[in-house]
């Protein structure tokens, strides 16, 4: 049978009918394996799951807390050692703000004086940093206040503003100062106020002494604001919720408020937040700090609750993931899927590999394969090879025509611009950008002459003239944009970058005239002046000029302008080459070029500096 003639399927009703018969088999037998296995089995992964998150949140908060405590801790020995002096301003503020910077989480690191004084750099909530000096009260007047306030720039801070005023801030009341000083380890305290005003912070102080004598106390605080940010920055499954509950279940921080308020105890979270008040009745049948247990909720099914102690006080994390976050999407599938036929199913498996090769991975690689010949110009390599499906089969026959297209298409514009045509790198629509380029037109002289003196018989002339050009083009990485009668103009470092393109235009040319100058004259009157090339540097306009109908790619604008116009001025200094002083400058004056002075050129208010590069004596 002709392959003409071959019988055709549509691809899509193919497709449908082995889908269909693979999905069908195969979703019956793994509802029979889930069945059996999997439902069975799936609490304790979804256990081990929830152990492991909320494993790696507490380990996750304990660290923070943590290096808290060792900031305090490196200041207190820092004051202790005698290192650094409490009153020792300048290097004071030196340790407080390097240990600030390098603790994101921090918001307070700060040292109050046994007579009241207060010192302490703090990270605003807006980003910005302040240092923060509360002076001892004079009998019957206040505290003085100086606050420096510094924006944070790359490796450094830059100074902004200095406010003085007065501070009702008392530090020997504050209850951190007063617990920190009392205490011979370090103290965890919940405070509302600090020297900023109303931030409620937990806040680590210890007690700082120098030969027995007690210097005063510092202070390491975190706001609660940033605790709860930390919380909700951690990797905690979706729709879950981590709670840090003080004592008597006083909320801290969650990585979840309701409704963008984050309630003061567990018990005051709305009915409508459901993961907390699962949270809540799980601490109402659980009174002790740590317990794991599974909650039935209304809304949510079943909801793994975990509470953990902290190293710190009497704080413990709480952790709420509800079942369905693991095991939603097996529930659910497990449910869809009903029968299982395992006959079906394997004969649906080996039916569908069979024909899936067949019909559609053989053809389908022969395909790939010559797209990507075309992808990459070996265009000769598509060939039309018949399929039985219909579709694979217009397929092919439309990418052999699309390769003949593209075959004359490559003819009519540069490489360089058809091939990111084709792989969608340069959009066929009208548009452009500013680009440097370097400019050459070159053209016969006397081609008019000829053209009357030979008529058609000046063609082989001309074809010889523009194949040598473009090959010397080429040659150099250029690309040919069109030519105009006998002319050729040629544009470098577009679409391709080429940084040395005024070089390379220059080898061109050079390349261009002892080509011309190697083959015998078209008439003795040409001998001397084979060709008249001019090059020029600039920016132009460089992209797809011209229509919505019709499109050329090509290069516009003054610098153009002036490479063309330069061919005259080779014709008028009786030179071959002539190229501007922007495109000397540019080949960094490494040409052996000749200075032909300065010339007007029409359009250009000043005069132009021009060159010209000599032809080199042929060895004798």
């Amino acid at each position: 049978m002709s392959a003409d003639f071959l019988p055709r399927v549509k691809m899509g009703r193919a497709v449908t009918m082995l889908l269909l018969l693979a999905v069908i088999s195969t979703a019956i037998l793994v509802h029979l394996i889930w069945q059996r296995t999997a439902s069975a089995n799936v609490d304790n992964v979804v256990a081990a799951l929830d152990a492991q998150s909320t494993g790696a949140v507490r380990n996750e908060l304990a660290s923070q807390l943590a290096l808290v405590s060792s900031t305090a801790e490196i200041i207190r020995s820092v004051f202790f050692q005698g290192a650094i002096k409490p009153d020792d301003e300048v290097k004071r503020e030196f340790l407080f703000l390097s240990l600030l910077r390098e603790q994101p989480a921090i918001a307070w690191i700060g040292f109050g004086f046994t007579d009241g004084r207060f010192f302490g750099s703090h990270a605003a909530p807006d980003g910005r940093i302040e240092m923060v000096e509360i002076g001892k009260a004079a009998p019957g007047k206040p505290r003085t206040l100086r606050r420096d306030r510094y924006k944070p720039i790359p490796g450094d801070i830059f100074f902004e503003e200095r406010v003085k005023t007065e501070s009702a801030y008392v530090t020997e009341g504050a209850s951190w100062y007063r617990k920190g000083k009392d205490s011979t380890g370090p103290a965890w305290t919940v405070v509302d106020i600090l020297p900023s005003g109303f931030e409620p912070s937990i806040v680590l102080s210890k007690r700082v002494e120098a030969f027995g004598r007690l210097e005063g106390v510092v202070m390491v605080a975190v706001s609660l604001r940033q605790l709860s940010l930390t919380l909700q920055g951690l990797n905690i499954p979706s729709e879950s919720k981590v709670y840090v509950l003080a004592k008597d279940d006083v909320v801290l921080a969650t990585s979840e408020p309701s409704d963008g308020v984050m309630a003061a105890h567990l018990a005051d979270f709305p009915k409508t937040d459901v993961l907390s008040a699962a949270v809540a009745s799980a601490r109402r049948t659980h009174p002790q700090s740590v317990f794991r247990t599974l909650q039935r909720s209304d809304a949510l099914g079943p909801v793994f609750i975990s509470s953990s102690a902290l190293p710190f006080e009497d704080w413990r994390l709480l952790t709420a993931i509800p079942r369905s976050t693991f095991a939603g999407d097996i529930d659910q599938n497990t449910k869809r899927v009903l029968f299982i036929v395992a006959g079906i199913a394997l004969l649906a498996a080996v039916t569908a590999i069979i024909f899936a090769r067949l019909l559609f991975a053989r053809p389908l690689a022969r395909l790939a394969r010559q797209l990507h010949a075309v992808e990459r110009f070996e265009l000769d390599a598509v060939s039309h090879t018949p399929t039985v499906l219909v579709e694979l089969n217009d397929f092919s026959v439309a990418l052999k025509r699309m390769s003949s297209g593209l075959s004359a298409f490559a003819r009519f514009m540069p490489l360089d611009v058809v091939r990111p045509l084709v792989n969608g790198g340069i959009e066929p629509r009208p548009g452009g950008k500013l680009t440097d380029i370097t400019v050459l037109f070159a053209d016969l002289p006397g081609f008019t002459e000829m053209t009357e003196e030979l008529g058609a018989g000046v063609e082989p002339h001309l074809t010889r003239f523009l194949t040598l050009s473009i090959a010397a083009i080429h040659a150099e990485g250029g690309t040919v944009d069109k030519f105009i009668g006998d002319a050729v103009m040629a544009i470098w470092n577009a679409p391709n970058d080429e940084p040395d393109h005024a070089s390379r235009a220059c080898r061109a040319a050079a390349a261009i005239r002892d080509a011309m100058h190697a083959i015998p004259p078209l008439a003795p009157q040409h001998d001397a002046v084979r060709v008249r090339i001019g090059i020029n540097s600039g920016t132009a306009l460089v992209g797809n000029i011209g229509s919505a109908e019709r499109l050329s790619y090509t290069a516009i604008g003054d610098a153009v302008n002036l490479a063309s116009r330069l061919v005259g001025v080779a014709k008028d200094k009786g030179v071959e080459i002539v190229l501007s002083g922007e495109t000397w400058e540019r080949a960094d004056r490494r040409l052996d070029a000749r200075s032909l002075g300065e010339t007007v050129v029409r359009g250009k208010s000043l005069p132009v500096p021009i060159f010209t590069l000599d032809r080199k004596s042929p060895p004798i």
